[in-house]
């Protein structure tokens, strides 16, 4: 499954981390052998932003293009769609990592090390500074690593593998693929538009509160009941994004009136970009619409307010969500109730 792998590539980055201790032996163990008599002209440090990164798969014949806009990753070729955060910055802990191998001089011709075609070309962008590019090429005869070099100099270095499986991403994989993006703790209300699903809840002062049903109007809701709505909204993600679509919005089940979901977040620190959508979209609202079920998929149709792509949801966990919904609804709440009229503008306890 296309999530799954995703997920496989998330835990590589923390795999990297890891592997650092182990690359830092065996380039003790390489000087042994070949003394570092290349000079470095590549340094990438932590006080050194990397805003753009340019993914070239020479096998796979693909290239992939990231920017980093208001601290936040967007694809930016072959597709326009936001990235996977965590992933995009592996691509910078790694960029940093390679920069600091020690330089080896090199003894053969480039071929011999799959550095004159490398399977990989990786540019990162700095800003204020010029571009380099990280070659990754074959296989090391000895040993658990592969070769590499910065394009900008004459020596090589030795990397993990895993850096190589890291580097070859697909499109999907680096999608950002949750359908509510807006963190846990800061969503502030609820919106449920789907028949006999349909309900509200707003959060005031760390308490959940019934809005609609009217019935339940100001009824609080139990913290841990909300949490299982929070988990089924997390839980909701692309399973496949149907960018060749030639269907109009109609004949996929999208229509004046729709069944949707609609999560707001609340006010973030000054200065502090909304995730709840990609860096081109302002507000703090998260709309996502349900279309026509697609049963040979056990999927629905899908689209997040804007942005044109439309994709499928995986149908058990949109099932999941409204089974914790329904069980919400049946239970019969008669606790402290306040008035949420959005009239008076303000929270007031009823008297």
């Amino acid at each position: 499954m296309k999530l799954v792998r995703t997920f496989v590539f998330i835990l590589l980055f923390a795999a990297v981390a890891t592997i650092y201790f182990f690359q830092v032996r065996l380039a003790k163990q390489t000087l042994a052998i070949i003394p570092d008599e290349v000079n470095r002209t590549v340094a990438i440090s932590k006080n050194d932003p990397i805003d753009r990164v340019e993914l070239c798969d020479n096998v796979q014949k693909t290239k992939i293009k990231l920017r980093k806009v208001n601290g936040a990753w967007e694809i930016e070729r072959p597709v326009h769609y936001p990235a996977e955060n965590q992933v995009a910055e592996g691509f910078v802990v790694a960029a940093r990592m390679a920069s600091q191998q020690p330089r080896l001089r090199a003894e053969k011709e480039w071929g011999e090390y799959g550095l004159e075609k490398p399977e990989l070309e990786i540019l990162f962008g700095l800003p204020g500074k010029r571009a380099v590019t990280l070659l990754i090429g074959a296989q090391a005869p000895v040993g658990k690593a592969i070769f590499a070099r910065w394009a900008e100099e004459r020596g090589f270095f030795l990397l993990p593998p895993e850096m190589k499986a890291m580097f070859r991403q697909t499109v999907y994989g680096l999608r950002q693929k949750r359908l509510f993006r807006t963190p846990a703790d800061r969503i502030q209300k609820i919106s449920v538009e789907m028949g006999e699903y349909s309900c509200q809840w707003k959060k005031d002062g760390g308490t959940w509160y019934w809005l609609e049903p009217v019935q339940k109007l100001g009824q609080k809701v139990p913290a841990g009941r909300i949490d299982l709505v929070v988990g089924g909204l997390e839980s909701l993600h692309v399973r496949e994004f149907l960018d060749s679509n030639k269907k109009s919005k109609a004949e996929l089940g999208f229509f004046m009136i729709h069944d949707l979901i609609q999560v707001e977040a609340e006010d973030g620190p000054p200065g502090k970009r909304d995730e709840a959508r990609p860096s081109s979209q302002g507000g703090k609202k998260e709309t996502f619409y349900f279309g026509n079920e697609v049963p040979e998929k056990n999927a629905y149709y899908g689209f997040r307010e804007g942005e044109d792509v439309v994709f499928l949801v995986d149908r058990v966990n949109v099932v999941e969500l409204f089974d914790f919904i329904r069980k919400i609804q049946a239970e019969d709440l008669k606790p402290e109730t306040k008035d949420l009229s959005p009239k008076t503008g303000t929270v007031e306890p009823k008297v």
